[in-house]
């Protein structure tokens, strides 16, 4: 890892590079057209873990290795050890909290799709906040293909993001949909040539990262918890907050900077 300061803990399966305040997190399995298994899981909750502990760190990004496969869903060869109910409820609870974790980060996750992502792959997708994909990228929700069905908090945020209806359809037929199809239903937000996902993902995290720090956590700490408020509550939050940050040194930076007309030094404070 590059430039990591307190991360620096390595993985077997999942490269980590962090450059101007991004962590790119790449799965790393091409032999296995980065599925994941548990192990995988585990690697992406230690990274999320030393991202909670690093303040340097105000985005992260998720793509696959290669261009062929973002993500090819749950390893089949590990799944296929899964054999008892016991054994099955506690890995999707395992996969499934390592999601929660990745979407609860109160830092921005970009989705850098950069080739088809299938069945548990589009869960992972789902667990980013913006989803930049190839245009070659291809997607579909194939567990029912298998006689299973979503497990790892899939389900819901397909409902969430593209509507009852349409995630019934994708949920009961499996069909593999094209990165236009995906793009019409709000399943993915943005589609660019293959050779241009990873740089566009990184261009707009740098436009994100400039600006202050407090701002950035804070916003992405209220969009994640005013889903489930009413809208009474989700307006005494963003008083809350709002005033915290009114409050900060970085907002009196930035108002100071403005008026000598200069770029802001933020300092997270």
């Amino acid at each position: 890892m590059r430039g990591t300061d307190q991360m620096t803990r390595s993985f077997k399966n999942i490269k980590v590079d962090i450059e101007n305040k991004v962590c790119t997190a790449t799965i790393n399995r091409p032999e296995r057209k980065n599925a994941m298994d548990v192990e995988t899981f585990m690697e992406l909750n230690g990274l999320v873990d030393q991202i909670e502990h690093n303040e340097a760190v105000l985005a992260l990004i998720l793509t696959g290795n290669g261009d062929e496969s973002f993500c090819s869903g749950g390893d089949l060869k590990y799944l296929k050890t899964i054999d008892t109910l016991y054994k099955g409820r506690k890995m999707s609870s395992v996969c499934g909290n390592v999601l929660d974790r990745i979407e609860g980060l109160d830092i921005p996750v970009i989705g850098a799709i950069n080739g088809y992502a299938f069945g548990g792959g589009c869960e992972l997708a789902l667990a980013c906040d913006y989803r930049i994909a190839s245009k070659a990228a291809k997607f579909g929700f194939r567990q029912i293909t298998m006689g299973i069905m979503t497990s790892w908090g899939g389900g819901k945020r397909l409902v969430r993001t593209v509507g009852k209806s349409k995630a019934l359809m994708l949920l009961l037929t499996g069909d593999i949909i094209s990165a236009e199809e995906a793009l019409k239903l709000g399943l993915v937000d943005l589609l660019v040539e293959k050779n241009e996902v990873l740089p566009f993902a990184k261009e707009l995290a740098g436009r994100i990262v400039k600006n202050a720090p407090l701002s950035i956590r804070f916003i992405k700490k209220f969009i994640n918890s005013c889903v489930d408020m009413s809208g009474r509550d989700a307006n005494l939050l963003e008083t809350e907050l709002f005033s915290i940050l009114w409050g900060s040194e970085d907002h009196n930076e930035a108002v100071e900077a403005f008026f000598a007309k200069r770029e802001p030094q933020y300092k997270g404070k």
